[in-house]
């Protein structure tokens, strides 16, 4: 079925025009007008466990007032529908300037990731089995002889930071997921890669983009002053972490030959480079 027939059927939308957008390392979008009204439809593959779980919790912030690319339920009031053998949802659209890594939009990030933790806190969770994130990749810990050793040592970091506090996280804030609206506002999209995990990994994440958490954490903690000791303390031992997830997922990206997502200056190999390097000079 085309696109365009599941649009009518499912959502009630005549696409008057479809434009494919650059998709994301696992997913595919398009740009969807309809009646003058624009929309992004966005497939993933069907295994793609947090892909509906990403979107309740973007609908669920959209509610608590933050501007995220909420989903348009269908009309049988289904956040995500099947498309053959991918899932399938229609989002609001969000228009705006992707933020860069001056101070400016560090801090603009710092603050909208503490106001997304402070809607989506929830309680604690199991942290084994959350280390799932990296040891579903054991198998291809050993493509290169630092990988293993580097994942071991951020397991036991974390691990010993003792009690921490999770919310639903983005899961990848990257500064371009983040646009300044014209009146000032700081949208965050493309909740692909949700979970339910100590919020010091969004920080993390976050603070692993610009390379430096000399701006992203005041900010942070000045929204969540309640949270400075936890962030102060293990965010060195989750900047570990992070890295060692880029590493895992990158072997298993080479190993495996996944190509999607991939540009000439942004691909698998560069990103077990870039991963290497922070381990060998950190």
């Amino acid at each position: 079925m085309e696109l365009t027939d599941v649009l009518a059927q499912r959502w009630n939308l005549t696409a008057d025009r479809l434009e494919t957008l650059s998709g994301g390392m696992n997913s595919q979008t398009w740009l969807v007008t309809s009646d003058g009204v624009r929309y992004v439809a966005k497939s993933v593959p069907g295994a793609d466990s947090p892909f509906e779980p990403g979107l309740e919790l973007a609908a669920r912030l959209a509610r608590g007032g933050l501007i995220t690319g909420a989903p348009i339920p269908s009309r049988d009031g289904r956040l995500v529908e099947r498309w053959g053998n991918q899932q399938l949802a229609v989002l609001e659209y969000v228009d705006g300037i992707p933020l860069l890594a001056t101070p400016e939009d560090q801090q603009a990030v710092g603050t909208t990731l503490a106001r997304v933790h402070q809607i989506s806190q929830t309680p604690s969770g199991d942290l084994e089995k959350w280390f799932e994130l990296i040891t579903d990749f054991d198998a291809y810990l050993d493509l290169e002889p630092w990988i293993r050793p580097a994942v071991e040592g951020a397991l036991d970091g974390v691990r010993a930071l003792g009690n921490l506090t999770w919310a639903g996280l983005h899961g990848d804030p990257a500064t371009e997921a983040f646009l300044r609206q014209p009146d000032g506002e700081i949208a965050l999209i493309d909740w692909g890669s949700y979970m339910t995990a100590p919020l010091l990994y969004d920080v993390a994440s976050a603070v692993m983009y610009v390379g430096t958490a000399e701006h992203i954490l005041p900010a942070y903690l000045a929204k969540r002053p309640d949270l400075t000791p936890e962030l102060t303390t293990g965010l060195p031992a989750f900047w570990h972490f992070r890295q060692a997830v880029q590493a895992s997922y990158f072997a298993w990206r080479i190993t495996t030959n996944v190509q999607t997502g991939q540009t000439p200056d942004n691909n698998n190999q560069t990103g077990l480079a870039n991963a290497h390097h922070w381990f060998i000079s950190n």
